[in-house]
C-alpha cells in the first residue's frame, strides 16, 4: 500500500517539474511512511511513499522488468500475486523481489494492457514503458484505491497523485469549490464520481484505464472491466459464494505484517473474522468501536464474545461526545474529499487504534450490504421495478403510504428518497443567483438514473455501487485507514466474488427475493454461532443526534465570514444568521465542507479543541 504521483509532460521534465513532483510525493508521508523512491524519464516521472505490508525488504518501489525499460509505481495489493508469479515464471519471467507489485509488471511484459484482466486486487497504478514511450494509469475495477489527475491550462502537462490534497498543490489559484459539487455533497452527503470537488480536477474513474504519450495527453479513460456478459453456473450458489468467500479470507489474510479486522459483531465483519482466523489461528486481532454510556448501538460485548468463540485478540474503542467535537478539524483534514457519513468517526478511531497496537493491515466487512442486498430500500426498488417492467401494479411500501407518496409508474432509485430530495432544493435554496444558475434543473437525478440497457438486477447494483458504495464508503474507508498508515482490505467485495456472484445472477440467480443476505447467511451457517446470523448488521451506529449537534454548534459559526461565501456558493446573509430553518443533518453538512473547504482550499489549519471567543460569541 502506497500513495503514488508523477506527471508526463509534451516539453523534457524541467528541474521545476521534478522540484513539484517530490513535493506532491511528500504531502504523501501518511501513506506510505516506511520508505520512498522515484523514476525519471525525458518526458515522465512516477513518485511514490510505500507502506511495507509484502516482501518489507525487497518491495521498495519503483520497480521494474527484467532489463529495466518498464517501470511501475503502484498503490494497493494484488492478492493473486503468487499464483500470477509462478505462471510468469514459466513463461519465462525472471523476478528480483517476492513483491506483489513486481507481478505487475511483468504481467504487463507478456499481455500488454489485458494484464488487468488477471489483477484481484485493489489498485491504482503508472506504469512508464520506456520501449514505446508511454504511461499507463489504471484503477481497480470497484474503485477502492483513488487516482487524481490534473490537466494543465496549456494542455502541456498532465499530473496525478493518490489525493486531492497532493495533486492540487500544482493546480492553479485560487481553488475553486464547483457548483455541482457544492449541490450534490449537499444533496448525497458525498460527490458522487465522475465529479470531483475542485474545478480542473478529474479522477481515473474505476475499472479504467488511460494511456498517454508526450504528444497525445488528451487521450481519455478506456473501461475494460464489463459485468454484463459474465456467466455462472447458478445451481449451487451458496457453496460457490461460500468457496470464493474462504479464499478472499484466506488471501487478504495473508501479510508480512500483523493482521487485524474491525468487528462490529453483525454479519459481514464477523464472517469475515471468522474465516480469516480459521486460516491465521491464534494471529488475527479485532478492533470494535463503542460510545460512551453503552447506548443500545453498542455492540462491545457482542463483539467480545464472537472474539472469545474465535480465539482472536479483542481491543474496544469508547468514542466520547466531547473527543469527538473536539477533534473533528483532524477528521476534516484526514478526509482529503469532503464526506458527511458519520461513520467517519468510528473508521477513523479503529484504524487509529490499530496502528497504535502494531497492525498496519486492518480486515473490514464493508460491502455485504451493498452486493448481497444488506438495504431493505434497496430491495423494495428491485421489487417494485421488476413490476413496473412487467408491466403489473405497484404495491407502495408502508412508509410510502405514510409519508404520503404517490404510487410511482416509473421506474426510478434514489429517486424515492424525500431526504435527497430536500438536500438538493435546500442547496439551491441558499445559493447565489449567478451559482444556482450554472446548475442543471436535475443534476442530482441525472448522476443516479438506472441503466435500462442492462438487466434490472445489474443496473440495481451497478447504480448502487457507483454512486454510495464507491464514492461514499470506499472513498472513506481508504482516507480514514491511510491517515494512520493502514491498509484497509475487503473481502466481501472481492472482485472473483463480485464477477461470480454477479454471473450466477446473470443466469437466473433472484437471490434479492430470499430473505436478508440470504448467500451470506447460508455460505456461513456452520462458521458463525446462530445468533450472529440471525442478527441484522449494525456496523458503526453511535449516537448521531448528539455528535452532529455538538459538531453544528461549535463549528456553524465559521461559516458566517467563512470559505463558502468566499467561494460565492452561500448568499452571506444567509451563512449569517439565516439557516433557523434547517435540519440538523443538512447543517451537519454545511459545517462539514466549510472546515473541509478551509482545509483543502485555502490552506487553513482549522484549531483543534475549544472555539474562539468570536467563535463563543455566535453560538
Amino acid at each position: 500500500m502506497c500513495g503514488i504521483s508523477g506527471l508526463i509532460s509534451s516539453d523534457i521534465l524541467s528541474a521545476n517539474d521534478i522540484a513539484a513532483v517530490r513535493a506532491i510525493n511528500a504531502r504523501l508521508l501518511h501513506r506510505g511512511p516506511d520508505s520512498d523512491g522515484d523514476f525519471q524519464a525525458d518526458h515522465a516521472m512516477l513518485a511514490m511513499r510505500r507502506l511495507s505490508i509484502i516482501d518489507l525488504a525487497g518491495g521498495r518501489q519503483p520497480l521494474f522488468n527484467e532489463d529495466g525499460n518498464i517501470a511501475i509505481v503502484c498503490n494497493g495489493e494484488i492478492y493473486n500475486h503468487a499464483a500470477l508469479r509462478d505462471e510468469l515464471k514459466s513463461l519465462g519471467h525472471r523476478f528480483s523481489s517476492m513483491s506483489d507489485v513486481e507481478t505487475i509488471v511483468h504481467a504487463y511484459e507478456e499481455w500488454g494492457n489485458d494484464c488487468l484482466a488477471r489483477l484481484r486486487g485493489m489498485f491504482a497504478f503508472a506504469l512508464w514503458d520506456g520501449r514505446s514511450n508511454k504511461l499507463l494509469l489504471a484503477r481497480d475495477r470497484l474503485g477502492e484505491k483513488p487516482l487524481f489527475l490534473h490537466r494543465s491550462p496549456d494542455g502541456s502537462r498532465l499530473w496525478f497523485a493518490s489525493e486531492l490534497a497532493a495533486v492540487s498543490q500544482v493546480m492553479p489559484r485560487p481553488l475553486r469549490l464547483s457548483p455541482e459539487a457544492f449541490n450534490l455533497f449537499l444533496t448525497f452527503q458525498y460527490v458522487p464520481e465522475p465529479v470531483t470537488p475542485l474545478i480542473g480536477l478529474e479522477q481515473l474513474p474505476a475499472g479504467h484505464y488511460l494511456e498517454l504519450a508526450p504528444a497525445a495527453l488528451d487521450a481519455r479513460p478506456v473501461p475494460y472491466w464489463n459485468l454484463l456478459d459474465i456467466r455462472e453456473d447458478p445451481s449451487e450458489p451458496v457453496r460457490t459464494t461460500e468457496e470464493i468467500l474462504d479464499d478472499a479470507c484466506r488471501l487478504m489474510g495473508t501479510a508480512d505484517v500483523p493482521v487485524a479486522v474491525a468487528l462490529s459483531g453483525g454479519i459481514d465483519s464477523s464472517l469475515v473474522a471468522a474465516l480469516t482466523a480459521k486460516h491465521f489461528p491464534g494471529q488475527i486481532h479485532a478492533f470494535t468501536i463503542g460510545y460512551e454510556g453503552r447506548p443500545e448501538s453498542d455492540e462491545r460485548n457482542f463483539a467480545q464474545t464472537l472474539a472469545h468463540e474465535l480465539g482472536i485478540g479483542f481491543t474496544e474503542v469508547e468514542l466520547r461526545t466531547a473527543d469527538v467535537v473536539d477533534r473533528f478539524p483532524q477528521l476534516i483534514s484526514a478526509m482529503d474529499t469532503p464526506i458527511g457519513d458519520i461513520a467517519a468517526f468510528g473508521y477513523y478511531s479503529v484504524a487509529e487504534a490499530a496502528r497504535a497496537a502494531g497492525y498496519p493491515v486492518l480486515l473490514s466487512g464493508l460491502g455485504g450490504d451493498e452486493f448481497f442486498w444488506g438495504y431493505q430500500w434497496v430491495r423494495e426498488a428491485m421489487t417494485r421495478n421488476e413490476a413496473l417492467q412487467a408491466g403489473k401494479p405497484v404495491r407502495q411500501s408502508w412508509w410510502h403510504r405514510l409519508l404520503g407518496h404517490k404510487a410511482t409508474t416509473t421506474m426510478e432509485f434514489f429517486g424515492v428518497h424525500p431526504d435527497l430530495r430536500n438536500g438538493d432544493a435546500n442547496s439551491r435554496r441558499i445559493m447565489p443567483e449567478a451559482a444556482r444558475q450554472a446548475l442543471p434543473h436535475d443534476l442530482w437525478l441525472s448522476e443516479t438514473r438506472l441503466d435500462k440497457s442492462l438487466p434490472l438486477h445489474l443496473a440495481t447494483t451497478e447504480l448502487l455501487n457507483r454512486t454510495w458504495l464507491r464514492s461514499n464508503c470506499l472513498t472513506l474507508i481508504d482516507r480514514m485507514t491511510m491517515a494512520h498508515s493502514v491498509e484497509g482490505r475487503l473481502p466481501l467485495l472481492d472482485v472473483q466474488l463480485v464477477e461470480r456472484v454477479t454471473g450466477m445472477r446473470n443466469s437466473g440467480l433472484a437471490d434479492w427475493h430470499q430473505p436478508h443476505k440470504h448467500l451470506l447467511v447460508e455460505a456461513l451457517r456452520d462458521a458463525l454461532p446462530a445468533d450472529v446470523l440471525s442478527r441484522k448488521k449494525q456496523g458503526f451506529t453511535p449516537p448521531i443526534g448528539k455528535w452532529m449537534s455538538g459538531i453544528v454548534q461549535r463549528y456553524l459559526p465559521l461559516l458566517a465570514d467563512g470559505a463558502l461565501v468566499r467561494q460565492g456558493l452561500i448568499r452571506p446573509e444567509v451563512a449569517d444568521g439565516g439557516l433557523g430553518g434547517y435540519d440538523q443533518f443538512f447543517l451537519y453538512k454545511l459545517v462539514l465542507l466549510e472546515c473541509w473547504s478551509r482545509r483543502h482550499i485555502e490552506g487553513e489549519e482549522l484549531t483543534v479543541g475549544a472555539p474562539s471567543k468570536r467563535e463563543h460569541a455566535r453560538v
